[in-house]
């Protein structure tokens, strides 16, 4: 083997870690989100956003979950970029991805603000607006602002590279799952009945997964074109 094949099979090998890091931010932010929900005193999912888990006395938590994710965010999009290199603006979506990792990790160095109700014994007059609630709230909207334009620019580079089944599953992905998720998960939407079955109170945090669908099977997707010459596995949006 000569050395430039043994530097080509340990590059393909150091972006395949990269793109691992997209495999796992998903899974692990909703499973730590999915069992803070289900245990945290006070928290209810049919009148309580998710980020309002940054705060309280067990804030730390979630904060660190952010922290984590965003930071497995910002390698994956390092990994993207040694894979997605066709198209005109092929550069800007992995850019994007990382300003997506970054306003992650804001959304967990500064907590949210409390809302009625939680942490446990919070009232309305309590729940008071905050600077560093500003900041959390800012980098969440635009954390998917920005993973929407990301999805649009990526998109245009996989139909340049003749990927025409994952362009069209990438512009569909976020913004029809993302846009169930917040109508799916609307604070001012009346509590159902019956709720407090624990079986039940789990629907709730469907949604929870829906905007990491995309990333998760993106990242299974790239992670198996970026395996040494003559090993590429194809994949489908079906398939990933």
């Amino acid at each position: 083997m000569t050395n430039s094949m043994v530097e080509q099979v340990g590059s393909a090998r150091a972006t395949r870690v990269l793109l691992a890091c997209g495999v796992v931010a998903g899974p692990l932010y909703v499973a730590v989100t999915l069992i803070q929900g289900l245990t945290r005193d006070g928290f209810d999912p049919r009148v309580h956003t998710f980020n309002v888990m940054t705060t309280g006395d067990l804030g730390w938590l979630q904060r660190t979950n952010g922290l984590l994710t965003g930071v497995l965010i910002v390698l994956f999009a390092v990994g993207v970029s040694q894979v997605l290199r066709t198209g005109r603006f092929a550069g800007w979506g992995p850019r994007l991805l990382g300003l997506y990792g970054a306003a992650i990790i804001v959304g967990g160095i500064f907590p949210s603000d409390p809302q009625p109700g939680f942490p446990a014994g919070t009232t309305a007059e309590m729940a008071q607006t905050t600077w560093h609630g500003i900041v959390h709230q800012a980098a969440r909207g635009g954390g998917y602002v920005i993973l929407t334009a990301a999805s649009l620019v990526i998109a245009w580079s996989l139909a340049a590279e003749g990927r025409r089944a994952w362009a069209w599953f990438t512009v569909t992905a976020v913004p029809i799952l993302g846009t169930a998720m917040l109508v799916a998960h609307n604070p001012l939407a009346p509590a159902a009945n019956g709720t407090d079955n624990p079986i039940v109170r789990l629907a709730f945090f469907a949604p929870l997964g829906l905007t990491w669908a995309w990333t998760v099977a993106f990242a299974i997707h790239l992670y198996r074109r970026a395996a040494p010459a003559g090993r590429e596995m194809r994949s489908t949006p079906a398939a990933a």
